[in-house]
């Protein structure tokens, strides 16, 4: 099983050049981090930003450890930002049937912060968007694949992806 991430910061465009990969590929799923936890559920249960966002990623880990037990998917796409203790834990995933591909989007900042596609960007997350920039989202060190996708379409940044992923026989 091939287990992609695409890393990058707060609308960098993870979801929508992961749906497009998980479509492009064989037998594959998306996972859309962000809908494993709700904003509702997360106060339900008196969570943190940060401890919902813990949770979001426990949520994700049951569901790939689920889908590998299957065996009825050759590659699992989701979109999440990447720390380096994640990527750690990630690459402990890996085995003789399991690799994990960490691919970051790197737009450059000031075209990170504008409205694209269909986003509105509220001010906390132009806000968390310039601290991710300085925590290094954009310019990870553990990606095996980083993309400045500022001046590309989505489609592009998919065929530079694939590219990518051909050429590592990955595919």
């Amino acid at each position: 099983m091939l287990i992609i991430n695409i890393n990058g910061p707060i609308n960098s465009g993870k979801t929508t050049v992961s749906k497009l990969l998980s479509k492009q590929l064989p037998i594959s799923f998306f996972i859309e981090v962000d809908d494993l936890l709700s904003d509702g559920e997360q106060k339900l249960l008196g969570l943190s930003v940060k401890a919902g966002w813990q949770e979001r990623t426990k949520r994700l880990k049951k569901i790939i450890e689920e889908e590998k037990q299957k065996k009825q998917y050759k590659s699992i796409v989701f979109a999440y930002p990447m720390t380096d203790k994640l990527f750690n834990e990630w690459k402990q995933w890996e085995d003789k049937t399991t690799e994990f591909v960490n691919i970051t989007l790197a737009p450059r900042l000031e075209i990170c912060i504008q409205n694209r596609g269909e986003r509105s960007l509220s001010v906390s997350e132009i806000n968390r968007i310039r601290e991710m920039y300085q925590e290094g989202y954009h310019n990870s060190k553990f990606a095996d694949l980083i993309i400045d996708n500022s001046e590309q379409t989505p489609q592009e940044t998919l065929q530079q992806i694939l590219l990518f992923l051909s050429q590592k026989n990955y595919l």
